[in-house]
């Protein structure tokens, strides 16, 4: 019994000597262990994914030191590439006892290099960077919150450098973030954590300083995380966003006040992946929201080129399953100079710039498509000045869609209504203009003619039909067809009696003005030339008709206009009246009508080839003339102009044809 007590002890004590000799040659020969190969499994199993490392070693000490090489986290199934993660190297220590006492992470300092982090969603929505669930609990136990902070460790210094963050979205598009030097620092649980970081976003330099709350703030999990972030872009665009996050991880659950001040939009263009911008100021600001898919810009305010913006809504939600972002804007500016905006500089001694053009795109598969109500109190675009615009559009896939557009120009209201689609290289342009309550003298005075013998309020009506590859290149190449009308107005008496042969005229000058009950023209348009019939305008002392050629291009005009016998008096000789030659200083001299071209005037008018909504419009002027026995069908599409009527020839003095 007694060798067998002594035995037992002389064990024990073997054991408790070799316990320290054991630990301490583990304290030792642990750094010259590789370590990988046991880590792989257990990370693969706690990440529910392929964890693959190159090297792991550990060396103990008052701080735990963790070494590792070539880390590889694979990504989940229908990812855009293999890994989610790659990593060249990591390299961080930890507070010992309270992970060996209280399993508490405590990183006091971590470097990590060549991070390359890859965040996105399959087409089942799911997350790469959820991982693997816990088992569910049981029915009496709550489960644990997925989006719970409190296992988060907490951060002394952080190091990141020559490392990249790519966000894929929904729709396929990939915003990536380089980051070339990044620190964060924390010196307590209850002092707010600096993150600094100097990189790019789509290859423009930003400069990124931010203050968070306290890691006891973060952990708080119910109550919202501050925010207060100020970034630099391309050295001149500054960012800042000033507010709370209920999922900081996740940069989702915002609530906070965003500014932009940016010399040009030239920056902002660039990080979004477009081009340069014109040169002029932006200003933008408003509440920022996020949560889940819908980012929000709410009370938006702000300035561009120094006028006054604001708008009640500014909101893109995220696609999803590969579907495009969707975008909806409403703003008000009060001034919109796109001669500024498109970067055309005005002429010699501050005159408006004459080639100022927009481009006409339409892509297949647009991304984002777009929903925008935009107004501007006054609109400038070449020579054109307007009031109380106001545009209505979509983008969708191969469309831009205008439901309306309207504004005031040369005292007049124009409205139109139409679509852009996409024709190979090139963009279809298909619209409906109406102008109302126009003024025949502002008119004039705008496209520049001289002086008119009539007045009062003109209406119109446009179908347009183009192609190009910028706004004014479809437009010199639209064909138009156009129903001009008047119910009401004034004409000079000279006129009708000019008109009319008057043989009175030769005794004397007819003074005053003579009451205009109507006014029709129909005109079509190819390519900038185009004819006029029929021509009408019915008038207290006479009827006057004709016929009309021109060309916008050259802005040369040839027109024979005359009276109808039935509608003048005894001393009317009914000769026509010519007028040729440049817009600005036409010729006028007698002419004659042949026969075809009274039996022109004579007969109906002939709408039948202009759209359903211009026929409607021409048949409800009290000048317009039916033909009897012609059936005007109820629709009928708009067709190019055919430049093949000709006035006739003017005759010498004294022949009548």
């Amino acid at each position: 019994m007694r060798r067998r007590t002594i035995a037992i002890l002389v064990a024990v004590a073997s054991i408790a000597a070799l316990v320290p000799a054991g630990l301490t040659a583990a304290w030792f020969l642990l750094p010259g262990i590789e370590l990988a190969p046991y880590a792989v499994g257990r990370a693969s199993a706690a990440a529910g994914r392929g964890v693959a490392i190159e090297s792991l070693r550990v060396t103990p000490g008052r701080n735990l030191a963790v070494a590792a090489r070539g880390v590889r986290l694979a990504n989940i199934e229908g990812g855009s590439r293999p890994d989610m993660m790659t990593l060249a190297s990591l390299d961080l220590e930890l507070e010992l006892w309270p992970l060996l006492m209280r399993r508490e992470v405590i990183v006091t300092r971590a470097a990590l290099d060549g991070l390359s982090l890859l965040l996105e969603r399959n087409a089942d929505r799911q997350r790469n960077w959820r991982f693997k669930e816990p088992p569910p609990q049981a029915p009496t136990q709550p489960g644990p919150d997925p989006e719970s902070r409190r296992d988060f460790p907490m951060i002394h210094e952080l190091r990141l450098t020559g490392s990249e963050i790519v966000i894929r979205t929904n729709s396929g598009q990939a915003l990536r973030v380089r980051l070339d030097s990044t620190r964060l620092a924390a010196p307590a649980r209850d002092q707010p954590v600096r993150l600094l970081a100097n990189g790019a976003y789509n290859e423009v330099p930003v400069v990124l300083d931010t203050t968070l709350g306290t890691y006891l703030q973060f952990w708080d999990v119910p109550e919202p995380f501050p925010l207060d972030l100020h970034a630099t872009a391309g050295g001149d665009t500054v960012l800042t966003l000033r507010g709370t996050a209920t999922d900081p991880l996740n940069f989702d659950g915002i609530q906070a006040d965003l500014a932009v001040e940016a010399p040009t939009p030239a920056t902002l263009l660039a990080l979004g992946g477009g081009g340069t911008g014109p040169a002029v100021p932006l200003r933008l600001g408003g509440r920022m929201e996020r949560h889940g898919d819908l980012w929000k810009l709410a009370a938006v305010t702000g300035a561009i080129d120094g006028a006054p913006l604001a708008g009640p809504l500014l909101q893109m939600a995220e696609g999803g399953d590969g579907h495009a972002d969707r975008i909806t804007a409403q703003i008000n500016f009060t001034r919109l100079d796109l001669n500024r905006l498109l970067g055309t500089p005005a002429r010699a001694g501050g005159a408006p710039a004459e080639d100022a053009d927009v481009p006409l795109v339409v892509e297949e598969k647009p991304d984002p498509m777009v929903e925008a109500r935009l107004t501007a109190g006054d609109l400038r675009y070449g020579q054109l000045r307007a009031s109380e615009a106001r545009i209505q559009a979509a983008i969708v896939e191969g469309r831009i869609v205008v439901d309306e557009f309207a504004l005031r120009a040369f005292s007049a209201r124009i409205s139109a209504r139409g679509q852009l689609e996409r024709r190979g290289q090139e963009v279809g342009v298909l619209g409906m203009v109406a102008m109302r309550e126009g003024d025949v003298e502002t008119l004039r005075r705008a496209f520049g003619l001289r002086a008119l013998p009539v007045s009062g309020r003109l209406e119109a009506r446009v179908i347009v039909q183009g192609q190009g590859r910028t706004l004014n290149t479809a437009g010199r190449m639209a064909n138009l067809s156009a129903v001009v009308a008047m119910s009401g107005g004034q004409i000079q008496r000279e006129i009708i009696e000019m008109a009319s042969t008057d043989i009175r005229s030769l005794f004397r000058t007819p003074r005053g003005m003579t009451p205009v009950s109507c006014l029709l023209a129909v005109a079509e348009i190819r390519r900038g030339v185009g004819e006029v019939a029929p021509l009408r305008i019915e008038a207290g002392t006479g009827t006057i008709e004709g016929i009309a050629s021109f060309d916008l291009n050259r802005r040369q005009l040839d027109l024979v206009i005359g009276s109808r016998r039935d509608t003048t008096n005894f001393f009317a000789l009914d000769i026509p009246m010519r007028v040729s030659g440049s817009f600005a200083d036409p010729s006028i001299r007698p002419a004659s009508w042949s026969p075809e071209g009274r039996a022109k005037l004579a007969a109906g008018d002939t709408v039948a080839a202009v759209p359903a909504e211009l026929r409607d419009f021409a048949r409800g002027n009290r000048c317009f003339r039916v033909s009897e026995g012609t059936a005007v069908p109820a629709a009928a599409p708009a067709r190019p102009a055919r430049n093949t009527r000709r006035a006739p020839p003017p005759q010498r003095r004294g022949s009548r044809r």
